[in-house]
């Protein structure tokens, strides 16, 4: 047999030492070995490049931008088995710019600012603890055919987009947060979530969120109503707003039908507005052709009611499971300004 160099026989000796430390300070190392755990590493990439100008702005600007379709994110996630049913989950994500590399939607965002929590699962339900998603944000963005584009779904855009002068106050995510979400029963899945603003004697300084949604076969809506005091968009003179959402789907096979109905309320600045967004998707070879509108109406109380309209038409093609491409074309008008015209074409894949 051939003699080993010094260097061959020093690694062989150190292999046990490693396995040993390994073992005994790796809890990656424990959770491969637990069969009842799994921990899982995922993500989406989205990337465009477009020529972009809304209504009120006074020029146009070529971008190669991120987050066409859906803002860039990676996570790790989590589960392990508890016995009886009972699960331990956790999830840890985090918002990225494709174009540019930097993390984060933009620089006031946590690190993991698209979700941060840990909790149980089971028979009840789940209950979760941490930096968790808006139900609400997740409803609008499930009932218009361009899902939760920031930068071609008309009805993401003037509810949630501040440049469009959004309709919902407080962040599409809410820190300090506690979940419920039961079972499905028949079709229908109810979530309460509650964000604690953590201001010192201001109880009621806090997030409220119920949202109720329903499936069944071709047809799905979802009913969402919430009450806001803390996150973005709230000020020394803004301290409170009111916020519904109607939303519902038909699957007809050879096109699928959208609508939702939203309201705002904000007392303080004596503000409400109203927003109705109508979509249509239409299956075609790989992909799907796709077409929404949406109308905000604003009324303050002593000025003139001010109106937006949004469409975009596009194409969404996909190349495998993973990996799409699309082409949109939108255009956008504000009370007392021009029609003016965005288009974008980009790739987006998932792992």
């Amino acid at each position: 047999m051939r003699r080993l160099s010094r260097l061959q026989a020093l690694s062989l000796r150190a292999l046990p030492v490693l396995a040993l430390c390994t073992a005994t300070h790796s809890p990656w190392a424990q959770t491969a070995a637990d069969p009842g755990a799994s921990v899982q590493i995922y993500g989406l990439l989205d990337a465009f490049v477009g020529s972009m100008q809304r209504s009120d702005e006074p020029g146009r600007t070529k971008v190669l931008g991120s987050g066409g379709m859906t803002t860039a994110y990676w996570g790790v996630r989590g589960s392990e088995s508890l016995g009886d049913g009972l699960q331990a989950q956790f999830a840890l994500e985090s918002f990225f710019q494709t174009d540019s590399g930097t993390f984060g939607r933009n620089t006031t965002d946590p690190y993991f600012s698209r979700n941060a929590w840990v909790g149980l699962a089971g028979g009840f339900g789940q209950l979760s603890l941490g930096r968790q998603t808006n139900p609400m944000f997740v409803a609008s963005g499930a009932f218009n055919p361009f899902g939760v584009s920031l930068q071609f779904s008309p009805v993401m855009l003037h509810t949630w987009q501040p440049t469009y002068n959004r309709a919902v106050l407080g962040d599409s995510v809410w820190s300090n947060a506690v979940q419920y979400t039961s079972p499905t029963f028949a079709g229908l899945r109810a979530s309460l979530l509650y964000g604690m603003g953590e201001v010192q004697d201001r109880e009621g300084i806090r997030n409220l969120n119920l949202t109720l949604n329903y499936a069944a076969g071709p047809f799905a809506a979802v009913v969402s109503v919430q009450q806001a005091r803390t996150g973005p968009g709230f000020t020394t003179t803004i301290g409170l707003q009111d916020a519904a959402l109607i939303g519902a789907s038909y699957d007809f096979k050879a096109v699928q039908l959208y609508g939702q109905l939203q309201r705002t309320r904000t007392p303080d600045i004596r503000t409400t507005a109203n927003t109705a967004q109508l979509g249509a998707a239409v299956p075609v070879g790989a992909g799907r052709f796709l077409a929404s509108v949406a109308r905000t109406e604003r009324k303050v109380t002593g000025a003139a009611e001010t109106h937006r309209t949004t469409w975009t038409a596009g194409y969404d093609h996909f190349l495998s499971k993973r990996t799409d491409l699309y082409a949109v074309y939108m255009q956008d008008r504000l009370t007392g300004f021009r029609n003016s015209g965005s288009v974008g074409v980009g790739m987006r894949h998932r792992f």
